[in-house]
């Protein structure tokens, strides 16, 4: 059954996340695993996927199938978590599922998917049964044919030409052939690929600019200038809340210490797993999501997504499960 343009009439994006261990669950919200699975079960062409780690039974399962049926499925994945699912290799190869994996020093630690050139799947959301069932989640689907191009153009990049971890390009035009923006009814959307974006600096940007407020939800943060900046808007005026994912938040190279010595009102996550969020909400209309913790690894040397997306209703649902998350 095709998916009719809008998401079957429910607007032009739907949103995802997980609620491990069922704690103040909101019911109008679908599993990322879920959404997933329905996305691909609807594809009539192809499902590109970019995951850092794809390990699902049911999206595994959903692939193939897609594949037995027709449907042209490709992979890329880090070569690192593939190598540990021999059983999911042999699945792929089985249904004629293409696959190709890095295995530089950096990793390719996308989370996203194209399919059938009309659809646009992203978030902090791996395909694994952890991501699903245990770990703070989210992803976004987005029905847009110029969103799904853009990410087409990188995901070949990496499957066809097997570059990875691409370089800043050179030039006076550089800036404008790396910068995407995208609008879609009255919601302005710019994406950014990381190393080749220095996504960091863009992030920076746009904290500068913060008037009111900025909550965070980082899984790994230890960007001292993204920390630094938000300490300094917090010093003007501005509200920031923050949690942290609790495993390393205490480490030397966390900002977490430092932000509580400088009175902002950060906390550490509750769940006994992962808080696996990298999302930035800035003054209520403005989100940053996507594959990018806030790190030195993610800034220089991981293949990383960012969107950042200008929509007050999307940062509500965003700021909801912020709440949820940091009472």
């Amino acid at each position: 059954m095709a998916m009719q343009p809008g998401l079957d009439g429910a607007g032009w994006w739907r949103l995802y996340f997980t609620s491990p261990g069922n704690r103040g669950i909101v019911s109008n919200r679908t599993n990322p695993q879920t959404g997933l699975v329905s996305i691909i079960n609807k594809a009539e062409r192809y499902i590109y996927g970019a995951f850092y780690e794809v390990s699902s039974p049911r999206v595994v399962s959903a692939l193939c199938a897609a594949r037995t049926r027709g449907v042209d499925v490709k992979i890329v994945t880090e070569q690192n978590t593939m190598r540990k699912r021999g059983r999911v290799m042999g699945q792929f190869e089985r249904a004629g599922v293409d696959v190709v994996t890095d295995n530089r020093r950096g990793l390719m630690h996308n989370k996203f998917a194209v399919i059938d050139g009309r659809y646009l799947w992203t978030g902090s959301y791996n395909p694994t049964v952890n991501d699903s069932e245990k770990n703070n989640n989210n992803a976004i689907l987005i029905y847009s044919s110029l969103l799904a191009g853009i990410y087409r153009n990188e995901f070949m990049e990496m499957f066809e030409d097997r570059i990875f971890g691409n370089r800043r390009e050179a030039g006076p035009f550089a800036d404008l052939r790396n910068r995407y923006y995208v609008k879609i009814d009255d919601t302005g959307i710019n994406v950014y690929f990381s190393p080749e974006d220095n996504v960091e600096r863009i992030i920076l940007m746009r904290l500068a600019k913060a008037k009111s407020t900025i909550h965070f939800m980082a899984f790994s943060f230890t960007s001292d200038g993204i920390g630094e900046m938000m300490i300094k808007k917090f010093k003007q005026g501005v509200q920031v809340y923050g949690i942290f994912e609790r495993r390393g938040a205490n480490g030397g190279h966390s900002e977490y210490v430092k932000m509580k010595l400088e009175g902002l009102p950060v906390k550490l996550d509750r769940n006994r797993n992962a808080m696996h969020h990298k999302v930035i909400i800035i003054d209520g209309v403005r989100v940053i999501t996507g594959s990018y913790n806030f790190s030195r690894n993610a800034k220089n040397v991981n293949d990383e997504n960012i969107l950042i997306i200008d929509n007050r209703e999307i940062a509500a649902e965003y700021l909801e499960e912020f709440k949820r998350l940091y009472r």
